[in-house]
């Protein structure tokens, strides 16, 4: 069923007005044929039933008119009812894959009209929506909770394995041994992790009104990740084949699983083969690193030092050759660069 703003998928999420009175209705065990909208075609296929003038909309009053035999006729926004125990009789000849009587008469309406039809079971409670030719059985919230917790812990498990592998290409790109494999293990790493967070955000917005923490919570396992991919694909795809990352994303997204986890395939995709070929930085992750650094003044740095090996072994006399950068930023630059190298067991000395 396709979820945008007008459709009706919003107005049977948990906690909104329509979904508080079918879950009523099923929570009481009475059966019900809710029509949302009105059209020539209902008309035609209608019959008796109780015209309803300025019934407003309310969860209690869908119960309560449940209890007759037809079916309910609500208007498009779900703010009146417009009928009650109305007889609904589609053709029969109408191809259907339900079995109940209700059901049936449900997706045939569905078919004829194009209205969403919604069918409460009153033998099991079972609450089944029919609307562009598709049939969804609506879920608890319970169940959908538990499904999009147990995603919520592999969205986790993904984030940590992206961050040991950026924290060891960290440590490779600056003793200048980081391997193609190890580059593409953390572009394949971050798109999984994304992939993933995606599908969890489809998911929790089922869940309506109770959506707002875990959508923080995966806000908060998404967060820096593109940049962080982004930063990396700048810093080691060619740029004779990759002139923005836009191509290079684009090629990714449009992986499939299977081929997205075959990381020599993924090398193909991205020219990054054989996969234990030597990959040296540009060094715009790392002077993304340090703050207060202006973001125009990281293209005309890495354009004068090519790499980031020769980057970090450059004097305060040559980084202040760079334009816009004055001495003291230079010095800054040269206090950094010898963080990073003896955090790895390095030293800068007279430039080498």
């Amino acid at each position: 069923m396709n979820i945008n703003n007008n459709s009706s998928a919003n107005q049977l999420l948990p906690g909104q007005d329509l979904r508080v009175g079918v879950d009523l209705i099923a929570d009481k065990k009475d059966g019900a044929l809710i029509v949302i909208g009105s059209t020539p075609k209902l008309d035609k296929i209608s019959s008796g039933g109780i015209i309803l003038s300025d019934c407003k909309y309310s969860p209690e009053m869908l119960s309560e008119l449940s209890k007759m035999d037809g079916a309910i006729v609500v208007d498009e926004s779900v703010t009146k009812i417009l009928k009650a125990n109305v007889h609904l009789n589609p053709s029969d000849t109408i191809a259907t894959t339900q079995t109940g009587t209700r059901h049936r008469t449900a997706e045939r309406t569905s078919v004829v009209t194009g209205l969403t039809v919604i069918a409460v079971s009153e033998e099991t409670s079972l609450i089944k929506v029919f609307e562009n030719l598709e049939t969804k059985e609506l879920e608890e919230s319970s169940a959908i909770l538990g499904r999009v917790n147990e995603s919520l812990q592999s969205v986790d498990r993904m984030r940590r394995r992206f961050d040991d592998a950026v924290t060891t290409l960290g440590e490779l790109e600056i003793e200048n041994t980081l391997t193609n494999q190890e580059v593409l293990e953390v572009i394949q790493r971050g798109e999984l992790l994304t992939r993933l967070a995606n599908q969890v955000k489809k998911e929790a917005f089922k869940l309506g009104e109770d959506s707002g923490l875990i959508m923080i919570q995966i806000d908060s396992l998404e967060s820096g990740v593109l940049n962080t991919l982004n930063l990396v694909l700048k810093d080691h795809l060619p740029a004779k084949v990759f002139r923005t990352t836009t191509k290079a994303n684009n090629e990714i997204s449009q992986l499939s699983y299977d081929e997205l986890n075959a990381v020599e395939h993924l090398g193909n995709v991205l020219s990054k083969l054989p996969l234990d070929d030597i990959s040296v930085s540009k060094g715009y992750r790392v002077l993304a690193r340090l703050p207060n650094l202006p973001e125009n003044l990281h293209d005309q740095i890495i354009q004068k030092f090519k790499s980031l090996p020769k980057l970090l072994t450059a004097s305060p006399e040559k980084l202040f050759e760079v334009e816009g950068i004055g001495r003291s930023r230079a010095q800054q630059l040269r206090n950094y660069f010898d963080t990073l190298l003896k955090n790895i067991g390095f030293s800068y000395i007279n430039g080498h």
